[in-house]
């Protein structure tokens, strides 16, 4: 019996490993994204502290004002950095919605390739049944023939 070969198996497999490709980039994307939102949690948790601490200075009674300046400094210092950090997760949300964009239509492509490999594999299994039903007709002719020619 003849074995099913699909001519475009190479094609398939480099359409399997693009997308692989680019599944592998946007998980490190992804990984970027956690790593940036934890940190921008962190330090959405220093500037509160920051704020509660120069609250305390300024209803805490006699502060002097180079107290409440460096107070005020490390609370513009930690908004700022956060304000870093929310710009740069944005950058990565994009790129991460653009790289999903990529892998989607990396996905398109290999599962054309997969649909016309199942179709051809059902043409393939279809000519295989038909070539044996002729056989086993035939076989069935030439016993019946031999049986009446007796």
């Amino acid at each position: 019996m003849a074995r099913f070969r699909f001519k475009l198996g190479p094609v398939l497999r480099q359409r399997e490993r693009a997308e692989r490709d680019e599944q592998l980039r946007v998980a490190a994307i992804e990984r970027q994204r956690l790593e940036l939102e934890g940190r921008l949690r962190s330090q959405q948790h220093r500037i509160e502290a920051e704020e509660a601490a120069l609250a305390l200075l300024t209803h805490g009674g006699r502060t002097d004002a180079t107290t409440l300046r460096c107070q005020g400094v490390a609370l513009a210092a930690a908004r700022d950095e956060a304000q870093k950090l929310a710009r740069s997760l944005a950058g990565v949300l994009r790129r991460l919605e653009q790289a999903r964009g990529v892998l989607a239509a990396r996905a398109a492509d290999r599962r054309a390739i997969e649909l016309l490999r199942d179709r051809k594999l059902e043409a393939f299994r279809r000519d295989q049944n038909a070539a044996e039903t002729r056989m086993l007709d035939d076989l069935a002719s030439a016993k019946a023939a031999r049986e009446t020619g007796q």
